[in-house]
């Protein structure tokens, strides 16, 4: 699939509120809220954890925790955009730092989550394939790959774009959107993750990550995620 060089990302928010629509609504997620007991302290987040098994962990311990779910994402946003394209896809901002969770996190939030106790993470990357039209039969490459996984998905239609997403069953939701406009979006989202502070653990993440990343890439290139021991940047 040949992809055209242009720049200008057009529409990425609207994408994004399309896919939060479709997350939040029909089939419900098997990542948070596992277990039988879901309340309170028991609640379980995207991997499965509570709170209590969050609390005991320091400040350090879930920065490096965070970085592994971020790769995790990143593997996940790769292997799709493979199914599409292997060329050049056009970035809609920067992936590494979480953002506060709470009921705004994709699927079902568990109970009690808020956004200072819970983050998740999201990434999103856009392709121009040549002769696009946003047309309904270009979501079957992704639905293909949705049902040789395994994962529940579902498409609907929103204003002009056809969308289909799927629960990958570990926490995590793939979208991907066609429009008339010809461009076309994949989208990677975790559902909450809990933490003793979730600002804290954000603010941290923050002041190490230099926000560096392209324009446009491949599939598989990704920001890399701060270690603890990087700089602080002074604010």
């Amino acid at each position: 699939m040949t992809v055209k060089n242009r720049p200008r990302l057009r529409g990425a928010i609207a994408t994004m509120l399309a896919a939060v629509m479709l997350a939040t609504t029909g089939c419900a997620s098997g990542g948070a809220g596992r277990g039988d007991d879901v309340t309170g302290q028991n609640a379980r987040d995207a991997a499965g954890k509570t709170q209590a098994q969050v609390g005991d962990l320091s400040l350090q311990e879930e920065f490096e925790l965070a970085g592994e779910r971020y790769e995790h994402g990143q593997a996940v946003l790769a292997a799709a955009q493979r199914q599409i394209s292997n060329g050049r896809w056009y970035w809609n901002g920067g992936d590494v730092r979480p953002l506060p969770a709470g009921d705004a996190a994709f699927g079902k939030a568990p109970e009690g989550a808020t956004k200072q106790n819970s983050y998740s993470f999201r990434a999103v990357r856009i392709v121009e394939p040549d002769g696009a039209t946003g047309a309904e039969a270009d979501l079957e490459p992704m639905q293909r790959y949705f049902d040789e996984e395994g994962w529940r998905s579902g498409s609907a239609k929103v204003g002009t774009d056809h969308e289909i997403r799927a629960d990958t069953g570990d926490g995590w939701w793939v979208t991907w959107s066609v429009r008339p406009n010809g461009q076309y979006s994949l989208g990677v989202y975790s559902e909450a993750f809990w933490a003793r502070d979730a600002p804290e653990l954000i603010k941290a993440i923050a002041l190490r990550d230099p926000a560096d990343f392209p324009d446009e890439s491949e599939p598989g290139v990704s920001e890399p995620f701060p270690k603890w021991s990087d700089p602080v940047r002074q604010r």
